[in-house]
């Protein structure tokens, strides 16, 4: 397989500085088609007592940004009330959404995808009686009685929009770094840096200063510093938002001082374009915008082949990353421009690609206008840093080209010319493993005998094996991965017969006891399995020791009816997951949804015990009084 190279900035900038004698940008305008990459709204910090989620602010300022993106394509106002957009993509639909005309993509983060779907809420608001025509028109509103029947909640519009977890090809073109092995490995090799060392100890004392007041209940003293930029900017972010004591000790000073280390520190890590991995030049700390880059050309490529019907409107839902490695990338970091580009981007906050001809060189036929020839087409940048209400897309001028509007054809070549064309180029840049790798790389040739094992920033050929001759890592880890499997099915094997591990299937004896014959309601059985040799007390457990309940959510230890741990609340206040030794999952029935009927209070590694087999009976028919309630340990 031939080497893919990138073509050289020196090769790029003069085919740019051609475009110095396309025409001003004219007002009268006929976009084609708007590709934009949105970062998430505002969401609990990533290092913190909760996940990441999105928050009411974020989910407002993504609905805001995307009415935004309504006034400017769409349509202003309501379909009883509106006016044009500023700038409509031609063909789309004004009030109903066709899921035909809106590409969406998020990645697989809750909070992403939370905030992609407030995006087309404000893009797409609920609109009463407006259906789209190509999901069926007003026809498939009305039924046989006459009755039209509309949306839920009003005329909510549901959009499609497609979550692309790090298994799926997808994600490699909004979250590169991510499954990058090389990415991560240079991200680590950061940490060795001498101007990361050298802001570590410039900063370290303001850092310190912080933690007792503000990092000390989430941070450790340790971490407290400049290598963690990102992470405590984050939190006290969101903290200044929320807390009203952090909001009067955290002035807006100190956090924006906080704001510029984490930005120092994330464009040293998306943004340095001197960094190879694999291949000499092949810019890896800025993975997520060289795939991005590829992907708006995609986009475009796919609204050019079919006249302006499809990817009228693109919209990607990510995090910072690509925004900075794509500033690096285009030469807006190094433009006249760099105080706008130097920083993350804000909560909600978008940069787009128009695609677009001048109307005055537009033909029309029975008052359709016609598509343009390629040649026709030009292409601008628009970025806003965040949703704030003086915030608006501006258009800056890319590849430090002169023009603002550059032709279609010397974008492309552009954008070719510092992304990877394909997901089998990233696999084999970043010696990805995952899943769809392997595949990926045999289809595009990379395994053939032909290969050099040389390669460029693009990608190289470098096949299943590395440039030194020893396997690649996507082979070397499913080779691992079986090697793996067969030493522990071995270990198990020999400890069952020689050290009597003993497997147990608990569940199927509830049909003894009037039950379901021993099955689910869908008449699947539910079984459980555990192993060991009889228990926590081994050969030596009598009929009475109920073993340690142990549960996948870390409940805490204690007894039923405890106050030590719970302040006192009673027994009935702990849920039967807390206190059974099941997993929350247990406590509801997988196929049917419903809570699962379970008839032992106590589960055994031995018996699956029912009320009606309690030890308390056997305390009875001793003579002595049964113990009630049972304590679990």
């Amino acid at each position: 397989m031939a080497a893919h190279f990138t073509l050289p900035k020196s090769l790029l900038l003069p085919l740019l500085a051609a475009t110095a004698a396309t025409p001003a940008m004219a007002l009268d305008i006929t976009v084609w088609s708007a590709v934009a990459f949105i970062m998430y709204g505002e969401r609990t910090p990533l290092v913190g007592p909760t996940s990441p989620e999105l928050t009411p602010l974020g989910a407002q300022q993504m609905f805001s940004q995307g009415t935004a993106f309504r006034n400017r394509y769409v349509l202003q106002g309501t379909a009883n009330a509106s006016s044009a957009a500023d700038f409509p993509v031609y063909g789309l639909e004004s009030n109903a959404l066709d899921t035909n005309q809106v590409t969406v993509l998020s990645t697989g983060d809750s909070y992403v995808a939370a905030g992609a779907l407030a995006f087309m809420q404000g893009l797409y608001p609920p609109q009463t009686h407006d259906y789209a025509y190509d999901n069926g028109g007003r026809s498939a509103a009305v039924l046989a009685n006459g009755a039209l029947v509309n949306f839920p909640l009003d005329g909510y519009q549901y959009p499609l929009v497609t979550t692309a977890s790090l298994q799926d090809p997808a994600s490699s073109w909004i979250q590169g770094n991510l499954a990058c092995t090389l990415y991560q490995q240079s991200a680590i090799d950061y940490h060795n840096n001498n101007e990361a060392a050298a802001l570590y100890n410039g900063t370290l004392g303001l850092y310190q200063s912080l933690w007792p007041t503000l990092f000390q209940t989430v941070f450790s003293e340790t971490n407290t510093n400049f290598y963690f930029a990102y992470e405590l900017y984050d939190y006290a972010a969101y903290m200044y938002n929320h807390d009203p004591q952090v909001a009067n000790a955290l002035n807006a000073s100190l956090l924006e001082d906080l704001r510029i280390f984490a930005s120092a520190q994330q464009r040293d890590l998306n943004a340095n374009l001197t960094v190879s991995g694999k291949y000499t030049g092949d810019m890896i700390r800025a993975v997520t915008g060289r795939m991005l880059a590829q992907q708006v050309v995609n986009f475009f490529r796919g609204n050019i082949l079919n006249s302006g019907a499809n990817n009228k409107l693109s919209l990607m839902f990510g995090s910072f990353e690509p925004f900075l490695a794509f500033f690096a990338l285009s030469g807006l970091l190094g433009g006249d421009d760099f105080a706008v580009f130097e920083y993350l981007p804000g909560n909600g906050g978008a940069m787009v690609f128009e695609l677009y001809s001048l109307s005055a060189n537009d033909s029309t036929v029975a008052n359709n206008t016609v598509y343009p020839g390629p040649s026709d087409l030009f292409v601008r940048f628009l970025y806003v840093p965040d949703t704030d209400a003086d915030s608006k897309l501006t258009s800056y001028d890319i590849f430090n080209s002169t023009q603002v509007n550059i032709p279609y054809s010397a974008f492309a070549s552009a954008m070719q010319g510092i992304g990877f064309d394909s997901v089998a180029v990233w696999c084999d840049t970043c010696d990805g493993v995952s899943v769809f790798c392997p595949g990926m790389l045999e289809n595009a040739g990379y395994g053939d005998s032909c290969s050099s094992g040389s390669g460029s920033s693009g990608g190289g050929s470098g096949g299943l094996r590395s440039q030194s001759g020893g396997m690649a890592p996507a082979v070397a880890g499913v080779i691992g991965a079986l090697v793996t499997l067969a030493v522990v099915g071995l270990a198990i094997l020999a400890a069952m017969l020689l050290g009597g591990l003993r497997f147990f299937f608990a569940g199927g004896r509830r049909g003894s006891h009037g039950g379901n014959n021993g099955t689910d309601k869908s008449g699947i059985f539910k079984k459980r399995f555990s192993f060991g040799s009889g228990g926590f007390k081994g050969g030596e457990r009598k009929m009475a020791d109920a073993d340690v309940a142990v549960s996948k959510t870390g409940v805490g230890h204690e007894r039923v009816g405890s106050w030590e741990l719970r302040n006192g609340s009673s027994a009935g206040n702990n849920t039967a997951a807390a206190t059974s030794g099941t997993s929350a999952a247990d406590a509801t029935d997988v196929e049917s949804g419903e809570p699962a009927t379970r008839t032992e209070r106590v589960r055994s590694t031995i018996v699956n015990r029912d009320p009606g087999e309690d030890d308390d009976g056997i305390m009875a028919d001793l003579g002595l009084n049964p113990v009630d309630p049972r304590e679990h340990i």
